[in-house]
């Protein structure tokens, strides 16, 4: 299994974050948004990187803890800690991150390919160098594993299934209200 490197440009824009003491790369066409951290609900049962789920502007957001799913020591949110809104497989999902410093121009000619090559970091496409700084390259599409994104799939349907319950619950209580 080989981590190709997909920069077909010689420059492309990429969203830098914090996890840990690291730093991390996403291309920008990935990102919808960033969001101030907010409440989740929590699901029973919900895989253990899944934090829960928010309600953003009326789209049901599944939000995956960034330490968890990269394996990293679990760290307190701070007012640095942000929601990276990723476009995945026609689903949108909330990342966890410490941070969001910046966007970045970074040239094709400053990455290089990852020196480790395996199946649990086939999400990393390369290391990019920029300013004395060396940056994780990932593409998002590929850091769930199968097992994973299924779980991720599941828990939107159950969050939808719930607050359609909840709506329908409001509905029979303003229609009860209405014929008293």
């Amino acid at each position: 299994m080989s981590n190709e490197l997909k920069f077909e440009n010689e420059e492309f824009q990429m969203v830098v974050f914090k996890l840990a003491d690291e730093e991390y790369a996403v291309p920008i066409s990935l990102v919808q948004e960033i969001i101030m951290p907010q409440k989740t609900t929590h699901l029973p049962k919900a895989p253990s990187f899944i934090e829960g789920v928010i309600n953003l502007r009326g789209h049901i957001i599944p939000i995956v803890d960034g330490w968890n799913i990269f394996n990293l020591s679990v760290s307190e949110q701070s007012n640095d800690t942000r929601i990276i809104v990723i476009e995945l497989e026609s689903h949108a999902i909330g990342l966890v991150v410490d941070s969001v410093s910046e966007v970045v121009n970074l040239e094709s000619k400053n990455v290089e390919p990852t020196p480790i090559d395996s199946e649990e970091n086939s999400f990393i496409q390369g290391i990019g160098k920029y300013k004395n700084r060396l940056l994780i390259l990932l593409d998002l599409t590929n850091f769930l594993n199968v097992q994973e994104t299924e779980s991720l799939h599941s828990t939107v349907k159950i969050a939808k299934n719930i607050i359609n319950a909840k709506k329908q619950v409001e509905v029979t209580s303003v229609d009860t209200k209405v014929l008293k």
